[in-house]
């Protein structure tokens, strides 16, 4: 992990979710026990297993940053929105950093980026309305020259996609390029909108519930999605005027199931390796850890592969260890998730508080598993959580966060 100097600091967050568009909403709503599972109406839900869905009703603040920044596309307004509060959070000024070239860099994960946004930019679908710049913006890098334009930027800007991790593992990176590359500030996170495709798509793969997600029940039967927007500011510590940081980044793993291409390992195997793999690079040990918050998507095989990789990770302790899902409340935000979950498991270590699942009863949970249901679980001196996030594919992502 190398010197306590190289450790990576939270400085700045900020968000938007079906729940709330900022941090301080998100996180009340999270321990009010609110939902944001709506009826979608922003395209036709014919054919899809459900119409409901983590939807964010876009305000009117947010409506006016769209129409002032020229704004199209509702995943570019997420981002926005969220990186503006983050950059406000770390008392950062982009623009101003143009002297820090090669020190300050952008990272965004991505399930869809733009790539399913142009039917909404050409509705009539034809060539008379289509415009050549039209197919590189919905390109799924376009997101990067977006960011790049749009905050001219001082520093490199990437894009990771790698479905439901895509955001942990842009946090991971950003982290590496703190400790091991040099750069001094690096913003993080994840953005993704709904989409009629992704949903006609899980609709046709049953891994859509019928009703609302239920993580980790006994009688659940398939995720969600929801959209949304989440990013960290992650800086080496000692910035003049940076505020008190909300958390530190102690590591992070990766690892993929190398099983099937849509279900998970059943094992969990690759989840293991990937939790096994983070506190290694954190220099923890399971016993260290007092908070899991889940990936919880509520299908009936990811849970179980979760729980299986919990078991194998902490044994006998995860029967004790106060774990949580966040998806039942928000919707499964695909390329987002892994960012709203970070600085919700932030949030945790920092009040000490534990916000319960949605839709799960004690009774209900279907493994010998301590899964927070019914209202928030304070905790006492918990200094150490990890936030997991395991993806389409089998791609893994877990990341350490500290106090």
């Amino acid at each position: 992990m190398g010197t306590r100097a190289e450790i990576p600091v939270v400085t700045g967050m900020g968000c938007v979710s079906s729940v709330g568009e900022n941090v301080s909403d998100f996180w009340r709503a999270l321990l009010r026990g609110e939902s944001g599972i709506k009826e979608i109406e922003e395209f036709p839900r014919e054919a899809l297993r459900n119409s409901l869905a983590g939807v964010v009703r876009v305000s009117p603040d947010l409506r006016l940053q769209a129409d002032r920044d020229r704004i199209k596309a509702r995943i570019q307004l997420f981002a926005v929105a969220a990186l503006n509060e983050a950059l406000e959070d770390a008392r950062l000024d982009l623009r101003a950093m143009r002297s820090r070239q090669g020190k300050v860099a952008l990272v965004i994960g991505t399930s869809l980026g733009m790539s399913l946004v142009l039917p909404s930019l050409v509705p009539d679908e034809t060539l008379a309305a289509f415009d050549g710049a039209n197919e590189t913006n919905s390109s799924l890098a376009y997101l990067t020259r977006f960011f790049e334009d749009h905050y001219s930027m001082p520093g490199a800007v990437s894009m990771v996609s790698t479905a439901c991790a895509s955001a942990t593992h842009a946090i991971a990176l950003a982290c590496d390029m703190i400790r091991h590359d040099g750069y001094d500030t690096v913003i993080a996170g994840g953005a993704d909108s709904l989409d009629r495709m992704k949903y006609l798509g899980h609709s046709a793969l049953s891994t859509l519930t019928t009703r609302l997600s239920k993580p980790f029940s006994r009688t659940r039967d398939g995720t969600l999605f929801g959209e949304g927007a989440g990013f960290l500011v992650l800086e080496r510590p000692g910035r003049a005027g940076a505020p008190k940081p909300h958390a530190i980044c102690l590591g992070a793993g990766y690892s993929n199931d190398n099983y099937h291409v849509t279900a998970p390992d059943p094992e969990g195997t690759g989840a293991s390796m990937a939790m096994s793999a983070a506190m290694a690079d954190a220099n923890l040990r399971p016993e260290d850890i007092g908070h899991v918050n889940l990936h919880g998507s509520g299908t009936v095989l990811n849970d179980k592969a979760e729980y299986l990789a919990l078991r194998d990770v902490f044994g006998d302790v995860v029967a004790t260890l106060p774990c949580t899902s966040i998806k039942a409340a928000v919707g499964h935000a695909m390329g987002a998730s892994g960012a709203l979950e970070a600085i919700a498991t932030i949030m945790t270590l920092r009040e000490q508080i534990v916000p319960p699942t949605l839709n799960v009863s004690r009774s209900e949970v279907a493994f010998e598993m301590d899964l927070v249901v019914d209202k928030p679980r304070p905790l006492d001196g918990v200094n150490y959580a990890i936030s997991n996030s395991f993806g389409f594919g089998g791609t893994n992502g877990v990341l350490v966060m500290g106090r």
